[in-house]
């Protein structure tokens, strides 16, 4: 009789565990947005799906403040790639990619490891210290009620804060590698959305794209996270039969962006740095030259 009633307690919870992401949360907006600012056969173009591979997509065919457009087919962001099928693998060498750098740390590798063709240079550029497995141990604590909605919100900015201030050293050497690469590079995190986001953004920054198509352009991994954002929260809604305390605005928050949070970056870099300018030169030690160098390598 037990058994029956569990067995039947799952089967309601998978019946009504479908859900749908927030308004705020679907990236439709974002999408959009760009649409009509620019070409909309070039941001098609810049999405390329994989079976397994999330949020895969070229950061160029953006329009910069001086009439420019960030070059397609040079700089790639992407979701981690541990589960890049070899059947796929013919579709990646295809963008031509060379260096695949992972701003992962230990622990969210261990067990996780990049999965990609032999020709591909991969290179280990986590953006935080370790802290004893913090970052991967995050998971444990939502499912336990131990973090709100609130709290994830909160963590998550002071997150996208410290990035350019307390790390970064890290972001200054990732930067200057991605840059000066001849070759394709792509970079990614565990989701590429939010590590990712922040590198694609000082990227687009220096390379002179206003601020409103950056947001939008890292807004668009909510879009292209849709569908697994709904799967998440939908075993995240079945799971809370057994895990009461679970916050689920918590979750939701923890497996999107938001426009608060790369604000908190482009704030932290105005407020502590005199402005993105500045922080280019002296944080990421990219002198004027240099920038004009490199806007003209990555623009035309």
């Amino acid at each position: 009789m037990r058994k029956t009633f569990y067995i039947f307690i799952a089967v309601v919870a998978l019946a009504s565990c479908k859900v749908s992401v927030s308004e705020n949360h679907d990236g439709t907006s974002a999408y959009h947005q760009l649409m009509q600012a620019g070409d909309s056969a070039i941001l098609a173009k810049r999405h390329i799906p994989f079976s397994k591979t999330l949020n895969f997509r070229d950061i160029g065919g953006l329009k910069t403040r001086d009439g420019k457009t960030v070059r397609l087919g040079k700089i790639y962001r992407s979701g981690n790639l541990a589960e890049l099928d070899e059947d796929e693998f013919a579709k990646f060498n295809a963008t031509r990619i060379a260096h695949v750098y992972d701003l992962r740390t230990n622990h969210e590798i261990r067990g996780k490891e990049d999965h990609l063709p032999p020709n591909v240079r991969y290179l280990h550029t986590p953006t935080v210290a370790d802290n004893e497995g913090e970052i991967a141990q995050l998971k444990k604590k939502v499912i336990n009620g131990e973090i709100s909605e609130a709290m994830a919100r909160d963590m998550t900015t002071r997150f996208y804060e410290d990035a350019v201030s307390v790390n970064v050293s890290a972001l200054r050497d990732i930067i200057k590698g991605i840059t000066a690469s001849d070759e394709p590079v792509l970079y990614h995190c565990s989701a590429g959305k939010d590590r990712t986001g922040i590198v694609s953004a000082l990227i687009l920054s220096l390379l002179n794209v206003d601020r409103e198509t950056i947001v939008n352009e890292y807004l668009l991994s909510n879009y292209y996270r849709n569908a697994q954002t709904e799967k998440t929260l939908g075993k995240a809604k079945m799971g809370k039969i057994i895990k009461r305390n679970m916050d689920l605005k918590a979750v939701e928050v923890l497996t999107t962006v938001e426009e608060g949070f790369i604000n908190a970056t482009f704030d932290t870099i105005d407020k502590k740095y005199g402005g993105m300018d500045s922080f280019i030169q002296n944080q990421l030690g990219i002198d004027q030259k240099t920038r004009a160098q490199l806007i003209n390598k990555f623009t035309y």
